[in-house]
């Protein structure tokens, strides 16, 4: 075979190689580049408003309801994977009066929430989440006018456990829906008239909020 017959049988042999390795370098080039995860907010402050009901049966009995309708505030921070710092605030009063003399007597809680907060799924519009932590409380009655009925007053701590879901608005606002089960007991330095000395602030809260991501 003569070398420019070899030389032409050459190049219609490695035609195919070069066809297919233009093709391949255009297709990397074309192929879309992996989309980003979008980031997270790193910092959450909300407004809500709840429903708490009270385990206590004597501050049933005596208040004659077991559920308090109050505002709360939170904030939380983002820490590692989906998993926040978070912490709420709110205060539940109320007050009636007492059946023999008629004075008013005022109930009030100043209630603290820590814990953790976490987010197993985080779609575009939910961000459904679970949650743990601490209740530290702090609680007062307080009888006005001429009585013999002392005041009271302390502080008792508990756990709770929530589920609920961020509802996402825009990029910086997202509502709340939740629920909040508290266990909170203090043992009492005297006992009450029909004899207990546990005092059961826990309960459960539900409800829903406005929540501004930063």
């Amino acid at each position: 075979m003569r070398a420019s017959a070899r030389t032409s049988l050459v190049f219609i042999l490695m035609i195919p190689f070069f066809s297919a390795m233009t093709s391949l370098a255009a297709g990397q080039e074309q192929a879309p580049a992996p989309a980003e995860k979008p980031s997270q907010p790193r910092f959450r402050i909300g407004v809500y408003f709840e429903g708490w009901q009270i385990n206590d049966e004597n501050l049933i009995d005596f208040f004659h309801h077991s559920q308090y309708n109050r505002w709360g505030f939170e904030a939380s921070v983002h820490t590692l994977y989906n998993i926040d710092v978070w912490a709420t605030y709110r205060t539940y009063s109320d007050e009636t009066e007492t059946t023999y003399y008629g004075n008013t007597d005022k109930f009030q809680v100043n209630a603290t929430s820590i814990g953790l907060i976490y987010r197993p799924l985080i779609w575009k519009m939910l961000e459904p989440f679970v949650g743990a932590g601490a209740e530290i409380y702090s609680y007062s009655e307080t009888v006005e006018g001429e009585t013999d009925l002392p005041d009271t007053s302390g502080n008792a701590a508990g756990f709770h456990f929530q589920v609920g879901t961020y509802v996402n608005i825009t990029k910086f606002l997202a509502g709340k829906l939740f629920f909040r089960l508290n266990s909170v007991n203090e043992t009492l330095a005297d006992a009450l008239p029909d004899g207990t000395t546990k005092l059961d602030l826990g309960g459960k809260e539900f409800g829903v909020g406005l929540v501004a991501r930063f």
